[in-house]
């Protein structure tokens, strides 16, 4: 939930501060282990560059989540 990819996912079916199961229906699932194809060891921006390639997200798609997820201090 660091990163903004995730938290922009989540929020898309939110509606109130409320964060059910129903809220995550967009978050894809992931891989953690060490054969998965996101590096989870590097720091979170790096982890969402690799998501938004992952998912193969526009700049201009990137550039809105960064526009409505500010990063986590």
């Amino acid at each position: 939930m660091s990163t903004r990819f995730v938290r922009f996912m989540h929020s898309l079916a939110k509606a109130s501060q409320d964060a059910t199961s129903k809220t995550y229906k967009f978050v894809p699932l992931q891989d953690f282990t060490t054969t998965s194809d996101i590096d989870w060891s590097k720091p979170i921006p790096e982890i969402d560059q690799q998501l938004y390639a992952k998912y193969g997200l526009t700049e201009e798609k990137i550039v809105f989540i960064g526009s409505m997820i500010k990063p986590m201090a």
